[in-house]
């Protein structure tokens, strides 16, 4: 069941940014979620809102997750992999896409429910 729910998760991800639906996105998340890159600050749920609206605005958005490794204890999950995205402008310009490797801290609510706690490129 695990595995599944965590699978569900991922696979909600790629609907809501397929979507374009930032409130989807971020009923995804914890409260608390941060997204940590080499030479950025992190970046909260605060500031994920703005920036979801505005890739949106611009681009049609293709992400998948091509694990390498999961490891779950509880209700506590992660993984890493290679994060794909497929930005297709929504005017003019090429489809570019992007892989970067990441890390990944899931966590399961007192509802059930699995959603990204951190993430990280590394």
């Amino acid at each position: 069941m695990t595995d599944e729910a965590i699978d569900a998760l991922y696979a909600a991800w790629a609907d809501a940014f397929r979507r374009r639906d930032v409130d989807a996105v971020l009923r995804l998340v914890t409260d608390d979620y941060v997204l940590l890159r080499p030479g950025a600050p992190q970046t909260t749920v605060d500031a994920i809102r703005p920036a979801l609206a505005g890739a949106f605005a611009a681009f049609d958005i293709d992400i998948a997750f091509e694990r390498e490794e999961r490891v779950v204890s509880g209700d506590l999950a992660f993984e890493q992999g290679w994060d794909v995205q497929t930005l297709r402008p929504r005017t003019d310009g090429e489809t570019r896409t992007q892989r970067q490797h990441v890390a990944v801290l899931l966590k399961r609510g007192s509802d059930g429910v699995w959603r990204f706690a951190r993430g990280m490129v590394v």
